[in-house]
């Protein structure tokens, strides 16, 4: 019996070796496994991480975004007075912690500086209703096509540009913006 009892043992530990064995090499070989391509023609650092490029001194280029109501508007209209171009989306975190201090800062130079969001993401109403919860009442744009981003190569959000009056980026400011960084922003658009 203990004879019997070890050759059971040994054929349960072989099956189970050959059964493992077969889940690894299943797991290995899995051809379902779907290749991604990255749609846009961001370039990528050394190191293999998405960056933006750089824009101080660029003029804004002209390109077609669309307010809430779906109307185009041209970045070219939005020259004539200084500006604070955010560039967001509501799940990013970083957006999320800014828009209050954007949001106040507006309020505090509506009439020397014109506050403006780009949401690369959100649908109109989305955006809207998010903006509201953080006391956003700048105007809302939308690059629904990635023809502003793409333009501009920028990458990541949140990217805030400080922009002159007559469209030349005399800032930028990747991530999320303290109320400190944005007030020096302000009062270098105001010089």
């Amino acid at each position: 019996m203990p004879a019997r009892t070890r050759l059971i043992k040994q054929a349960l530990i072989i099956f189970a070796i050959i059964f493992l064995g077969f889940i690894v090499a299943r797991t290995i070989i899995n051809t379902d496994t779907p290749s991604y391509e990255l749609s846009n023609s961001v370039d990528l650092s050394k190191d293999g991480i998405a960056t933006n490029n750089r824009l101080t001194g660029l003029q804004l280029p002209n390109i077609e975004l669309e307010n809430v109501a779906g109307e185009k508007i041209s970045t070219q209209s939005l020259l004539g007075a200084p500006i604070i171009l955010n560039i967001w989306y509501s799940t990013c975190e970083p957006c999320r912690r800014e828009l209050p201090v954007l949001a106040s800062a507006a309020m505090r130079y509506r009439d020397q500086v014109r506050f403006i969001g780009v949401n690369i993401k959100d649908s109109a109403s989305v955006a809207e209703e998010f903006a509201a919860q953080y006391g956003v009442k700048f105007e809302l744009l939308f690059d629904t096509n990635g023809q502003f981003i793409s333009q501009l190569g920028i990458a990541t959000a949140p990217v805030t540009l400080a922009v002159d009056a007559q469209g030349k980026i005399i800032e930028q400011i990747a991530g999320e913006i303290s109320a400190g960084k944005l007030n020096e922003l302000v009062s270098e658009l105001l010089k």
